[in-house]
């Protein structure tokens, strides 16, 4: 069994705090400090709303690979390759296929493209974005 958590870095939570002291500036010096607080804490707590929605999580088991709530049966992985960088950006740019499913985040900067032979879905491959791509690709190339 493995698990996964895919969370934003630690400076883009601190960069929300800074956007939410900025945005209190902003509303602060003309309305005055209480609009100010209100705003930038509305600000942060949006932006880091929207930093903890984009999390996701890894799974799999004996059975199933699951990412993002999307459910591939293991029967159905036929080949899974690890992304280094280089790789990634190739990926998602002039080799990428458009039927793919793309679970990609912008801060992460190393996949795993996950070949599927799936009759029902027609999806050739899934690129997940991973921080261990390495240890996802031998897991889910081992067979039995």
């Amino acid at each position: 069994m493995y698990i996964e958590k895919v969370y934003p870095p630690p400076i883009a939570w601190f960069l929300a705090l800074i956007f939410g002291l900025a945005i209190g500036l902003v509303f602060g010096a003309p309305f005055g400090v209480l609009v100010g607080l209100i705003g930038g804490l509305l600000a942060a707590g949006l932006v880091s709303f929207s930093l903890w929605r984009s999390t996701f999580g890894i799974s799999i088991d004996g059975e199933m690979f699951i990412a993002e709530g999307n459910r591939i049966p293991r029967a159905h992985i036929t080949l899974c390759t690890p992304l280094d960088r280089a790789a990634t950006r190739s990926t998602l740019g002039p080799k990428a296929d458009p039927a793919a499913l793309i679970i990609m985040r912008g801060w992460i900067h190393t996949a795993v493209k996950i070949d599927i032979a799936d009759p029902e879905k027609r999806r050739p491959y899934i690129f997940v974005s991973t921080r261990q791509s390495e240890t996802i690709a031998d897991l889910l190339n081992k067979k039995g």
